[in-house]
């Protein structure tokens, strides 16, 4: 069995860029890693090569590759149904079967119920309470809690506060390109993501187009900017090193943006209350949540707990949602002939509905066709990753998965597999119609994960991503130009995909 991956294991070098024999010349070194690095032989399952310290890391820890790229080339170079690797010196098994796949996120979720990043909730009280790191039981009670408040009546609500948004960013662009019609994508769609969440999640308005420094913008620039070497090591500690978030009491949301959370949160919210304002956002639904939870006397959701859930919609939805629009807008710009056709569908769907609402926005399937095909290629969580909570034995395998193992999935590997994609790197939304999306395994597709533990916040992402760029492309066409990047670089200190470079781009007002 280990023969067939002899090949694949030659493929990947050590730092001196030799292959590493598997062997460790130093006595002491050697004991020390010797035994889980040789885990995976003793289990009988094939697995790549490490070196001492990184395991298979190394490329990463230097930020020389993401994760998320990592698995992609290990994905690429096998098309065994798993294989394992090292984290440093913990072991884990990249799973590349897609029924397999299925049945760790889904069928047999009960084995695998947590993710694998470390949780330090004794520094870190916003940020480890956010459910994307939260661990069961306290995950399930939250994750209970919380779904209702993305049914599609609350959407349908939020929705006109979205709508705003899109308004707010067609007339910042009418100004903007006044003076130049070179633009950088990425800051524009951050600015209507960070607007629409924080009037969505605080109630308040980020005057983003107004003021460039808004204090919401400034704490958005802090969370993802991992060009800060201190916050971008801490980051890459929360996936790849959990013993060094607890020894140095690292933070996955450092403490003045904590800080901001809870002041901005609390003040909003009694004041909420005392003048019993209705404005159908996130912070109405945690304060009838929380009513409801006194009436039924019921574990509360209440201090930092309560505080996370609307960090965690701004944190993950204006990022996530402002890199998809720049990628898409990416490829329309490339694309000019989808980008038509896409523009026709948009302002014959608002014609025919009379506005941009829940309805016409729904009916507009090519726009989500174009919105999916986006994530497909620019997956922004490349990776997928859990932690085993029981002893697992894998179906139609001998091996057994043992507490504690570690199993990660090939997110963008599977997105750009020319056996369930034909020409990955082209750009084709069609590949999302009813016809094709039929003839596919549901696992051939995963930006918001599946399952439980997938994405809680997935409808509210699409919708808002509707509304920004059905706004922008009614008004504006957009064009390469002389700053756009022929061959766009991932930034490679992230977990999160984004462009290691803005996005430029030429925005043209439309003739209508």
């Amino acid at each position: 069995m280990l023969t067939n991956f002899q090949d694949v294991a030659n493929q990947f070098k050590s730092f001196d860029g030799t292959a590493h024999s598997g062997h460790i010349n130093s006595g002491g070194i050697r004991d020390l890693y010797d035994e889980k690095f040789l885990l995976w032989k003793k289990r009988r399952v094939p697995f790549i090569k490490p070196i001492p310290i990184f395991g298979n890391m190394f490329d990463v820890c230097r930020w020389e590759t993401t994760i998320g790229e990592f698995c992609q080339s290990v994905y690429e170079k096998t098309s065994e149904p798993f294989i394992g690797f090292f984290i440093l010196d913990e072991p884990c098994l990249l799973v590349n079967d897609l029924d397999l796949i299925k049945n760790i996120l889904i069928k047999d979720f009960e084995y695998f119920l947590n993710r694998t990043m470390a949780n330090n909730d004794k520094t870190d009280g916003v940020g480890s309470n956010i459910l994307f790191l939260m661990k069961t039981p306290k995950w399930t009670n939250v994750r209970r809690k919380m779904t209702p408040a993305f049914s599609s009546g609350k959407l349908k609500l939020m929705l006109k506060l979205m709508l705003e948004g899109g308004e707010q960013l067609v007339e910042y662009l009418n100004e903007m390109t006044k003076h130049n019609r070179i633009l950088e994508a990425r800051e524009i769609c951050a600015k209507f993501t960070t607007n629409t969440i924080t009037s969505t999640s605080f109630g308040l308005e980020a005057n983003c187009f107004n003021e460039e420094n808004s204090p919401f913008r400034v704490v958005a620039r802090r969370l993802y900017n991992w060009k800060m070497t201190w916050h971008a090591i801490q980051t890459t500690c929360f996936f790849l090193a959990p013993k060094l978030v607890k020894l140095f009491r690292m933070q996955f949301i450092d403490t003045f943006s904590s800080n901001f959370f809870r002041n901005v949160f609390w003040k909003t919210m009694n004041e909420r209350m005392h003048q019993k304002l209705i404005r159908n956002d996130l912070l109405d639904i945690l304060i009838e949540m929380r009513k409801q939870d006194e009436v039924e006397d019921v574990d509360t959701l209440e201090g930092d707990i309560l505080v996370a859930q609307a960090a965690q919609f701004f944190i993950a939805g204006f990022e996530t949602t402002s890199s998809t629009m720049s990628f898409a807008l990416l490829e329309l710009a490339q694309r000019p002939d989808i980008q038509t056709k896409l523009r026709k569908e948009i302002t014959d769907t608002k014609k025919l509905h009379g506005s941009f609402s829940y309805e016409s926005l729904q009916a507009m399937e090519y726009l989500e066709n174009t919105i999916l095909e986006t994530l497909r290629k620019y997956p922004i969580v490349p990776f997928l990753d859990r932690r085993c909570t029981k002893r697992y034995k894998i179906p139609g395998h001998d091996l057994v998965l043992e507490k504690g193992d570690m199993i990660y999935v090939p997110t963008m590997g599977i997105h750009n597999d020319p056996n369930y994609y034909p020409n990955p790197k082209q750009f084709d939304p069609d590949r999302f119609n009813k016809r094709n999306l039929e003839k596919r395994h549901n696992m051939t597709y995963l930006p918001f994960g599946d399952g439980p533990r997938n994405c809680i916040g997935k409808r509210f992402a699409l919708l808002n991503a509707k509304s920004g760029l059905a706004h922008l492309l009614s008004n504006y066409e957009v064009r390469i130009c002389d700053r756009t990047e022929k061959h766009m670089k991932l930034d490679p200190r992230g977990f999160l995909l984004q462009p290691d470079k803005g996005i430029y781009l030429e925005f043209i007002k439309t003739k209508e």
